[in-house]
């Protein structure tokens, strides 16, 4: 009887209660009402349809597809019960760190597909299957290893033709940064969170799970209306600061700074072309140098390490922050995401440093 007694509430928990839509509401058109002055001080034909086509509603269904696809993932994942099996392959990992089952499928599912985790985390959160803390945790250490390796086919064949040696220093320490904060956030939720017996009653307690097309439509709807309410006027605000300069503000003036204090004269085309024009441009410019023999190899990685750093936190903000407000809210989605950068700022500064020192 006690044994029964104690286990049922472990295998149906109860959901979170739902928020109220009017806060989101509330927030989506403040941020269109923002984005809409924005424009129309700096440029009303912004809102013509010849440019917003192409610079804001073509990006925006783009990236509200992406987000439909990994949406209807997670919830697959979720409804059929398939954590347990996509956790079988990191379970001892997740072990170590005192993670559960649910937060181990949302890190398989992170070398694939990003969107997807993070909706499968703020599921089983909404589910209590995990905590606020290790659904926070979770997510940081989806964004090390995962998120490289994700990306990895795609640099690799962009930067090393180019730079050759260099190339493959720069990304072999950006791998080894999202190692060591992957590791170093297993270390720090093995001692954070509390250790949860559920991996071997998982599988049985997931086995009578089911659900339908009908079912897996009726929740992608609901969410995924949700998270067009927020991600779309977020995008939209993002659209109009950037297109009145602010970014361009930032990337400049962080990589002047950056320039003038910690590089030669000749490598600053390869920071500024990495920050202020997309990150193939500054990668041409450094082979151009190398190639021209203006820059070492060291002072070459060290240009395009200081470039990702001033680099890549401008672009989460612009790229990020919609879709991150969308499955997630604004208040959890937000410092979760200045978080992941400061992480992988810090991570990347030091094992640059340990080059340096090394490289003499």
């Amino acid at each position: 009887m006690s044994q029964s007694a104690t286990s049922q509430p472990q295998s149906t928990p109860r959901r979170r209660k739902a928020k109220s839509p009017i806060k989101a509401l509330i927030i989506a058109a403040l941020c269109s009402l923002i984005a809409l002055a924005v424009i129309l001080f700096h440029d009303p034909s912004l809102l013509t349809w010849s440019k917003a086509w192409p610079g804001l509603v073509r990006p925006l269904l783009r990236m509200l597809g992406f987000l439909g696809i990994g949406l209807v993932v997670g919830i697959a994942v979720e409804g059929m019960g398939w954590a347990p099996l996509l956790a079988t392959f990191v379970r001892p990992v997740m072990r170590f760190g005192n993670l559960t089952d649910e937060s181990g499928a949302a890190f398989t599912t992170a070398f694939f597909s990003g969107t997807a985790a993070n909706t499968m985390l703020m599921t089983f959160w909404k589910e209590k299957k995990i905590s606020l803390q290790e659904m926070k945790l979770s997510y940081l250490i989806n964004t090390g290893l995962p998120v490289f390796l994700l990306h990895l086919p795609t640099t690799f064949f962009i930067i090393v033709p180019m730079t050759r040696t260099a190339g493959i220093i720069y990304l072999s320490l950006n791998g080894l940064a999202a190692l060591i904060r992957t590791l170093g956030l297993l270390v720090w939720t093995r001692v954070r969170l509390v250790p949860r017996t559920n991996c071997a009653e998982m599988p049985t307690q997931q086995a009578h799970r089911t659900t339908s097309a009908a079912k897996v439509f009726s929740a992608f709807r609901k969410k995924f209306t949700r998270i067009c309410t927020i991600t779309a006027p977020v995008y939209f605000l993002i659209y109009a600061l950037n297109q009145a300069g602010m970014f361009e503000y930032l990337r400049t003036t962080a990589a002047g700074w950056v320039t003038s204090a910690y590089l030669p004269v000749e490598a600053v085309s390869v920071v500024v072309f990495a920050v202020a024009a997309e990150f193939t441009t500054g990668i041409a410019a450094a082979g151009a140098l190398l190639d021209g023999g203006a820059l070492t190899t060291p002072q070459l990685v060290l240009a395009l390490v200081l470039g990702t750093i001033v680099a890549t936190p401008i672009r989460a903000l612009r790229h990020q922050l919609p879709s991150q407000t969308g499955v997630f809210s604004f208040k959890i989605g937000f410092p979760m995401l200045l978080m992941s950068q400061a992480l992988r700022i810090s991570s990347l500064i030091g094992v640059t440093i340990l080059y340096l020192w090394i490289a003499g």
